[in-house]
């Protein structure tokens, strides 16, 4: 008869403790630094903890690609959502995402993209992820009357850029990145709104204030309710 697990004493560590320990070292040291020993040393915790949340470093290593997909994937889709129906709001989108959010973890999307060299599993959730991205970025740029080969050729431009904005670990001024965002936009786009805007605040108040699709309680106060009395 195999022996019960014994319940996590109160105050130990989660499994999301486990996953934010192991994605510190993927993005240091890579993948192959995330093993179970030197983590419990990390967390001072025993090995045994481990196994408490997770069946094997695999399982691990899947919870960690469910982060990423959290951390780095889903705010584009909700930045889309949010955004008003209509293509400069959408653009502003998603460039708030690559360039503001709080949420978007670059160094995190190179070392997932490092890991996809060793392991099938990374590489298949990635070329995934690539392709979808890319897509969303298509169907933003066809909005502003690309045909669909233009669209895919700008999201594709657009979209590899900001991948190797950060794997070259490009080092610059903030204010100066935004300065370069109506251009980018310009040539990406092909659509010259931005280019109005000449400080870095400016800027950044337009990208962190994008248009955004009007709430259900928006449109009840713009139309009362009518009495029946």
């Amino acid at each position: 008869m195999s022996a019960k697990k014994r319940a996590p004493k109160a105050g130990s560590i989660s499994a999301e403790d486990w996953i934010s320990a192991s994605r510190d070292v993927l993005i240091k040291r890579g993948i192959s630094a995330v093993k179970v020993e030197p983590l419990a040393r990390k967390l001072q915790v025993t090995p045994g903890s481990f196994y408490w949340h997770f069946k094997n470093r695999d399982a691990l290593y899947r919870a960690l690609l469910k982060d990423w997909l959290a951390t780095n994937v889903h705010p584009f889709i909700e930045a889309l959502e949010d955004a008003a129906d209509e293509p400069r709001a959408q653009y502003l989108a998603l460039a708030y995402v690559w360039v503001l959010s709080p949420q978007f973890d670059a160094p995190l999307d190179v070392a997932v993209r490092e890991w996809s060299k060793t392991s099938e599993l990374a590489a298949r959730t990635l070329r995934f992820i690539d392709r979808k991205r890319i897509s969303l970025y298509q169907w933003v740029l066809e909005g502003f009357g690309h045909d669909p080969m233009s669209a895919l050729v700008r999201a594709r431009t657009m979209y590899y850029h900001q991948i190797g904005y950060y794997t070259m670990r490009i080092e610059e001024d903030s204010d100066k990145r935004l300065l370069q965002i109506p251009y980018y936009a310009e040539i990406i786009a092909g659509d010259t709104w931005l280019k109005d805007l000449k400080t870095p605040d400016e800027i950044r108040r337009t990208l962190a204030d994008f248009p955004r699709r009007e709430n259900l309680a928006d449109r009840m106060a713009r139309r009362p309710l009518t009495s029946v009395d």
